[in-house]
């Protein structure tokens, strides 16, 4: 057996499970994971550039509570 894992873009979605139930259901699993938590690069690049900026002001916040801030976002 083997897995993959995919991206699939919104507007295909719907097309491409209507695919998979046309198969054997006894031959494939699916598992949908759906990940609210993830970024794009430049919206993790900002982030980081915003905070490396407060760091000089003196504005940052402790690292216990950005760790808490990201982990329960």
């Amino acid at each position: 057996m083997h897995t993959l894992q995919l991206k699939i873009d919104d507007s295909i979605f719907n097309k491409f499970m209507g695919l998979l139930d046309i198969l054997p259901k006894e031959k494939i699993s699916i598992l949908e994971e759906t990940n609210a938590n993830t970024i794009s690069f430049e919206e993790a690049k900002v982030k980081v550039q915003k905070a490396i900026n407060n760091i000089s002001d003196d504005t940052g916040m402790k690292i216990d509570e950005a760790f808490d801030k990201v982990l329960n976002s």
